[in-house]
């Protein structure tokens, strides 16, 4: 009953002679040595009740050293393998025991080979401190193989008598090595049932690590989202319109007032947003009850015109229907970044803007007569990816369409 295994483990090989994998080495296994304790409490009551079994059977005619042997083998046993023992030690002390219990077996046999009760406990106890099978039957033979021959010796070698000690000995044999291997069987059980239970949390713990490493990186990734389009693109038209109002600041200042009016009212608007983004609130006064979808778009595009100076529309069509929270999100930021591309990029004179309620879908349509572009071609500043990823989580879908020289128009369409 090795430390690094459940008890009577035993290096094995199969039928075929192909070492059979050793069991796990944990000596912390607590279920391996849960087991290994309760064999070893059921052992000590086995040899207490069997060294009474063979005293009874000695009577009291028999020599004084006999009921001192038979003490003293349950009570080493005791002693060698108290409750509570270290599983460090199992095997070692185990071993120290069967010298001692076949010592004074067969010092008891050559008194009385007919009454060893005792030899029924120290099969299993062979088997279970001996790792290796070969040895523990070797083991076996000679104690019952010397019992028997005194026995038979006894009876003067009658052949009946001999007959019935070998057939009590290939029983009691056959017993006790289906004994061990039942408590192999169980012990290898344990230890499977200990094994998938570690595999089992080791799974569990990889899939905690994993989706909170996913969770981390959706985070990232719809932070990113949300700065790109909100805070960026809030501080790009801030530098834009400072850059605008020092160029008239000598010239014209009320042209200048004007920039820097919205130039801190886009301000304001960022740190609006930045206090939404950190209280995780989506789109500042876009889930606000008091301010409806149309009206943050179209003063949305009202603040394009007025800071680029030039003709911005916004018109809605078909019948008002009420959208979730998540898709009017999803509209407002679409429209933050195609506008924010119109500003980077598009040179454009005109800007027209619209919201569309149809039956089963809400589409958004934002077109500009700008300098345009090749779709596909060059470093796709235009945010098309970020688009799709929040048109995805809502089901929609967006179509892009321009050349060069003709402006840009993108529609973004989402199921109702």
């Amino acid at each position: 009953m090795n430390t690094t295994k459940t008890p009577n483990t035993v290096n094995r090989a199969d039928a075929a002679g192909v070492p059979i994998t050793p069991r796990s080495t944990l000596v912390d296994d607590e279920e391996a040595n849960l087991f290994g304790s309760k064999l070893l409490g059921a052992y000590r009551y086995a040899y207490l009740v069997l060294a009474a079994a063979t005293a009874a059977e000695f009577g009291a005619d028999q020599p004084p050293w006999c009921p001192v042997v038979l003490v003293l083998l349950p009570v080493s046993f005791w002693l060698l393998l108290p409750p509570g023992v270290d599983p460090n030690v199992w095997d070692r002390r185990g071993q120290v025991h069967l010298v001692l219990a076949y010592a004074g077996v067969t010092a008891l046999s050559l008194v009385e080979p007919g009454g060893i009760a005792l030899m029924y406990v120290l099969m299993p106890l062979t088997f279970t401190f001996i790792d290796r099978m070969l040895p523990a039957m070797l083991a076996g033979v000679y104690l019952f193989g010397v019992n028997g021959v005194l026995q038979a010796r006894d009876a003067h070698w009658a052949p009946d008598r001999v007959a019935r000690i070998l057939v009590e000995m290939a029983i009691a044999l056959g017993f006790s090595f289906l004994m061990a291997r039942t408590i192999n069987w169980l012990a290898d059980k344990v230890e499977e049932r200990g094994r998938l239970v570690r595999e089992l949390e080791a799974t569990r713990a990889e899939l905690a690590e994993t989706h909170h490493e996913a969770g981390v990186r959706v985070e990232r990734e719809r932070m990113a989202r949300e700065i790109h389009d909100t805070l960026a693109q809030g501080f790009t038209s801030i530098l834009m319109l400072l850059q605008a109002a020092g160029i008239t600041v000598d010239s014209d200042a009320a042209a200048t007032r004007k920039r820097l009016e919205l130039a801190e009212r886009v301000a304001r608007d960022n740190l609006a947003e930045a206090r939404a983004l950190v209280a995780a609130q989506g789109p500042a006064g876009g889930e606000d009850r008091a301010e409806p979808l149309a009206e943050l778009l179209g003063r949305t595009v009202a603040g394009l015109g007025e800071e680029l100076e030039v003709a911005a529309t916004f018109t809605v069509t078909g019948v008002e229907h009420e959208l979730s929270s998540t898709v009017q999100v999803v509209l407002v930021r679409v429209l933050q970044e195609s506008l924010a591309n119109i500003r980077k990029h598009a040179d454009a004179g005109s800007v027209a803007v619209e919201l569309a309620y149809r039956p089963f879908a809400t589409r958004l349509t934002v077109a500009d007569d700008g300098r345009g572009f090749e779709p596909g071609h060059g470093k796709g500043g235009y945010g098309l990816p970020g688009m799709r990823a929040r048109l995805a989580q809502v089901g929609g879908e967006v179509e892009l369409v321009s050349a060069p020289g003709r402006g840009t128009t993108v529609r973004v369409e989402v199921p109702q």
